[in-house]
């Protein structure tokens, strides 16, 4: 067997065993196959590479792998951060000095123009309560034009004046319009919703009402048969019904609202003012039937008779005072109860109004007005509409950038049946 030479690179130190046989006798030089480079192959360079054989295990390592991308850096998106809840509030900026110009003006001029002016009167009021709303700090705004609330107005005048004729001449006449304008008035108060959302907006986006005709009649006309019918006791199922009614037809734009009271909320609030009522009823009854036993033994007939008569004023004055306090209490407990059962897509209304502040707020608005012989009617109004707005919030997650308007929001539709609400005297305003 030849004998072996161990070559080894001077450059990178790589080595290779070959027979001795495989060196050229020319060759002066030789290449790395590793580092590529080359260097020289004298007789003395061999003799000094000369080297027992080397083990394969004793080659050089092979270059260790590239590093591989961290695992995290392989991970999925992380979902955005949900927002923060937000609460935002109602404030009223109108003043009595500014409503006090517009309400003499249109009170002036409807009395002048024998009514003719009441549309141009309406959108000013509107206007004015409208823009002086804000909701967090951005105002609302009434976009109805007065000249269609006048046609509507012509006609509910014409069948205003046909029922005071009939009344005069037949009696007949008078009872089948009456029930006409009775029947109507589901199909009437959906219209004037229709109107009044569609002209009412906010950021530039308005609102809208289903027009849901069938439910109405069975809402207004046959529950409010019922309740008659069964001597009140559909009543809170009535109202219950209305107000759902109203809440989940309405829209901001294309964002839906919803109403999550339940009857039972509805039935004990009734519970309360009708218990309330009776209470006093049964204490004040107690009170006389006690005392008149008592006067059975008193020495003076002129005496007993000026007790009695005391007493006879104690009901008098004590039930028209319970009578307005229980009122007052269930005016405030409906309007809280029917604004926090209210939600927005995910926001939710937050009424907070107490009954001892509506209370004082209705005597001393009554008193002013009554003392100023009319004049302080813009003041009280404006009051009252302050103390509302104060008390009330929307708690919403998304805040309102994410409304947009919905399709057809700016639909025409005719003002007839809001106008029939104020000529006959009908409540189409199903206020929470």
């Amino acid at each position: 067997m030849p004998d072996q030479l161990t070559i080894t690179c001077p450059h990178c130190a790589f080595s290779r065993i070959v027979p001795k046989g495989a060196i050229p006798e020319t060759a002066t030089q030789a290449t790395c196959p590793r580092c590529k480079q080359a260097f020289p192959l004298t007789g003395e360079s061999l003799r000094a590479c000369i080297a027992p054989p080397v083990a394969p295990a004793e080659r050089a390592p092979d270059p260790p792998p590239p590093l591989q991308p961290p695992v995290a850096a392989q991970r999925p998106p992380q979902p955005p951060p949900r927002p923060e809840p937000r609460t935002l509030g109602f404030t009223f900026h109108g003043t009595a000095r500014d409503y006090f110009g517009i309400w003499i003006v249109n009170t002036l001029l409807k009395i002048v123009t024998l009514g003719l002016y009441s549309a141009w009167a309406k959108v000013r009021k509107r206007r004015f309560f409208y823009g002086s709303t804000t909701l967090h700090d951005q105002p609302f705004e009434y976009l109805a034009d007065p000249l269609a609330l006048f046609k509507g107005w012509l006609i509910a005048a014409a069948a205003f004046v046909l029922y005071s004729i009939g009344t005069k001449v037949s009696p007949l006449l008078s009872g089948v319009i009456a029930i006409i304008v009775f029947l109507a008035f589901p199909w009437l108060l959906v219209r004037s919703r229709i109107y009044n959302a569609v002209n009412s907006s906010y950021r530039n986006i308005r609102f809208g009402f289903r027009p849901e005709y069938r439910q109405a009649y069975v809402v207004f006309a046959g529950l409010s048969i019922l309740s008659i019918v069964s001597l009140g006791l559909f009543v809170p199922y009535m109202l219950y019904r209305q107000k759902k009614f109203v809440v989940e037809n309405s829209s901001y734009g294309s964002t839906p609202f919803t109403f999550n009271a339940t009857i039972k909320d509805f039935y004990l609030l009734s519970l309360k003012v009708a218990g309330g009522f009776i209470a006093i009823i049964g204490l004040l009854a107690i009170i006389v039937a006690l005392s008149g036993s008592g006067l059975a033994s008193a020495a003076s007939p002129a005496g007993k008779i000026g007790a009695l008569g005391g007493l006879a004023i104690l009901p008098a004055v004590a039930l028209p005072i319970v009578y307005f306090i229980l009122m007052v209490y269930g005016q405030t407990a409906m309007t809280n109860l029917s604004w926090n059962g209210t939600r927005m897509g995910n926001g939710s209304f937050h009424s907070t109004l107490r009954t001892r502040d509506m209370a004082l707020l209705f005597v001393t608005n009554g008193l002013a007005i009554l003392f100023s012989l009319g004049l302080l009617v813009p003041w009280a109004t404006v009051r009252l509409a302050r103390y509302r707005f104060e008390h009330l919030e929307l708690d919403t997650a998304a805040g309102l950038d994410n409304v947009v308007a919905a399709a057809g929001s700016g639909s025409a539709v005719g003002a007839t049946g809001d106008e029939f609400g104020d000529v006959f005297d009908m409540q189409m305003d199903i206020a929470l």
